[in-house]
């Protein structure tokens, strides 16, 4: 708290610091940043205008907004014009321009008053002279900056730029305050990475806060002369992990899932930058755990910027402009601004590749994150081979970067396992975390229900039949479609909605809540008939969320922390490529497959979104197949499949249209392979 009587103590001694930031050709985008002598931020309001502006009729507005009235004003010299600003009632604030090139001081801006300096007092110049005190006066502007593209990041706010003249002011004054966590930090060292229980995600004002503050002070010692407060402890497995990522520009740390890769990789990168070794940090991950990202760096490194790409086009280039310390973006949009040039930097310092699987194939989406220049490369992953050593090595290819020059090009050898070997930091859960609740798998095999049974025989017999009648025509993917239509069967009958897996569920669920647990139910697929949503509507009693790829973006972090703090949500279901990855879901014991997944490996993913660090209970994983079915069949050549490949390769797992040979494929249904071309 300011002392009182010292000029930060008086409300009415606060500066504002106005940005006019342009959006293409006909949208402005305008802040107004109050802050107090010492940098504090007191209020933050700002607009959007479609067409030609006033700028001093603008600043003059946002002004009387502003509570408490600043006694100054300052503007950056290039975006305010030379005698324009007249002061008017309700308005009479000082207001001066500065900017760099100042030549008789160098380090201090140049500065132009453009209304005459008050006299008396603690005056506009002696609140000027304050804060120009600073090591780099003019990096508050970047904060405006930053904090006028997270605003119009909102859908809501930036619906209220659209129409053509039309100004709106939205006034956020006071910015929330922070609650103190002193007894939380401590210094560099052990802990837990779990969020503390309640904890939501950030609405648009803390968003807007964490961005506008300045550095905090620090405190706790790390390495010779950096000091820096911590969230919470390290465990000392995640502390090697840290020194790790601190030493290597090429590295995938490629922890058990629940092992918490991200805060190991937030901690690095905090103090990269407190020793200003870095600059700039791009975080790619699935889009799904943006939110997730950003809470973390906030709780993790808060003197950090972080700001999500996403939204609209014309909203995306303008979010790449800003200047943040970290950009978070997905896969997807990474992809479709580079094709449009929107990611705009020569040479990032920090590329962090999350869940680096999606790069495994060499598809567009991973040309384009290989193509991006960097000077460190890490990539996250607790499996960086699923179906073959072709995934590794394009996984490889963007660890082991060339700052200059085209990509490396790694093909299945012994010198790509060789340069795995020198990269890798791989630390699994039975190692690291004795004290972690087991994990318990069980198959259930079960019987279709008559209506099932009635709607699988047809299914198949027509399907094999249709499969003969092909002759040398049928395809792999003729024999995979009619795999798809069965397991859809055995999931829920078509014709009835009968179930026996959803009933068999239902039944251990409300034995289950009885006791407090709670579960998690994963499908591959969406669909009303027989999938996520078919089996939210068949467990409604427990009130279920759901949680798939078409949820909305804006929606998924607040269905999570509904799951989390409300407790008559029983269940949550989600689809296994949404939900699989990336979330913190410690609040359920329970895990149930509807249906199985070829790839083991992204079962367990989704197993483990309850099974880590925080979690105090024993998790359950209960998977189920259907007796006398196609997933019966199935499941015995990915147990001997699986079998051999852990012989090879630890944690390997498999795709069944990658790894199945094409005798073991027709064989399924009988077929003769040698005559049907690939």
């Amino acid at each position: 708290m300011p002392e009182a009587g010292s000029p930060d103590a008086n409300p009415s001694n606060t500066v504002a610091w106005l940005r006019f930031v342009k959006d293409g050709d006909r949208v402005t985008r305008v802040a107004l940043f109050q802050t107090s002598i010492r940098g504090r931020p007191v209020g933050f309001c700002f607009t959007g205008v479609v067409g030609r502006i006033n700028p001093s009729r603008l600043a003059k507005g946002l002004l009387r907004t502003a509570d408490p009235l600043p006694a100054l004003a300052i503007v950056l010299i290039e975006e305010f014009p030379m005698a324009s600003f007249v002061p008017a009632p309700g308005a009479d604030v000082p207001l001066c321009r500065i900017g760099p090139g100042n030549t008789s001081e160098p380090g201090r801006p140049k500065v132009q008053w453009e209304t005459a300096q008050p006299r008396g007092g603690y005056s506009a110049e002696q609140l000027l002279n304050e804060a120009l005190r600073r090591a780099d006066p003019l990096e508050v502007f970047d904060r405006v900056a930053r904090g006028l593209a997270e605003a119009f990041a909102d859908d809501a706010v930036r619906a209220l730029s659209t129409v053509s003249g039309l100004t709106t002011t939205v006034q956020l004054s006071p910015l929330p305050q922070r609650s103190s966590r002193a007894d939380n930090r401590k210094q560099f060292g052990y802990a837990s990475s779990s969020p503390p229980d309640g904890d939501r995600g950030p609405g648009l004002a803390e968003r807007l806060w964490a961005v506008l503050s300045p550095p905090r002070g620090q405190r706790a010692t790390v390495g010779s002369d950096l000091q820096l407060d911590w969230y919470g402890d390290l465990m000392p497995f995640q502390r090697e992990g840290v020194q790790a990522l601190l030493r290597e520009k090429k590295l995938l740390l490629a922890d058990d899932m629940g092992l918490g890769k991200t805060v190991q990789v937030i901690a690095a990168l905090r103090i990269l930058r407190a020793q200003r070794r870095i600059r700039s940090s791009l975080v790619l991950a699935p889009a799904s755990v943006l939110d997730q990202w950003r809470r973390e760096i906030e709780r993790w490194a808060p003197e950090l910027t972080a700001i999500i790409i996403r939204g609209a086009a014309s909203d995306r280039a303008w979010q790449w402009k800003a200047r943040s310390d970290i950009i978070l973006v997905s896969y997807d949009t990474l992809r479709s601004d580079s094709r449009v040039h929107r990611v705009r930097r020569d040479m990032w310092d920090v590329v962090v590749a999350d869940e680096a699987q999606r790069i495994k194939n060499r598809n567009d989406t991973s040309k384009r994150v290989k193509r991006l220049h960097r000077r460190r490369s890490w990539a996250l992953t607790g499996t960086p081979l699923e179906n073959n050593e072709e995934e590794l090595a394009s996984i490889m290819e963007f660890v082991d970067h060339r700052e200059i020059g085209p990509p490396r090009r790694y093909q299945p050898s012994e010198a790509l396992r060789e340069r795995h070997r020198e990269l890798q930091l791989r630390r699994k859960k039975n190692d690291v975390l004795p004290d972690l609740p087991p994990k318990q798998v069980t198959k259930i095999s079960i019987e279709l229900t008559r209506s099932q049974r009635r709607s699988y025989t047809k299914a198949e017999q027509d399907g094999i039949v249709f499969l003969k009648s092909l002759g040398a025509e049928v395809r792999i993917r003729h024999v995979l479609e009619l795999i798809t239509r069965l397991k859809q069967i055995c999931n829920a009958d078509p014709e009835t909605g009968e179930s026996s897996k959803l009933d068999n569920i239902g039944e251990r669920i409300e034995r289950l809540t009885a006791q407090g647990h709670r579960a998690l139910v994963f499908s591959q697929y969406t669909s009303r008939s027989y999938g996520v949503l078919a089996a939210a509507a068949h467990l409604r009693d427990f009130d279920p969320l759901t949680f798939t790829g078409e949820t909305p973006e804006p929606e998924r972090a607040a269905i999570i922390d509904r799951f989390k703090t409300r407790e008559k949500h029983k269940v949550l279901v989600l689809s296994l490529r949404a939900g699989g990855v990336g979330l913190n879901l410690q609040e359920a014991s329970y895990v149930f497959h509807l249906d199985r997944w070829w790839n083991p490996a992204v079962e367990r993913q989704a197993e483990d979104r309850s099974h880590r660090m925080g979690q105090a209970v024993k998790v359950n994983a209960i998977k189920y197949t259907c007796q006398g079915t196609i997933e019966e069949r199935i499941d015995r050549i990915l147990e001997r499949k699986q079998v051999l490949f852990e012989q090879l390769i630890d944690d390997v797992s498999l795709d069944l249209s990658m790894r199945l040979s094409r005798d073991e494929i027709f064989g399924l249904f009988g077929l003769d392979p040698v005559r049907a071309p690939s």
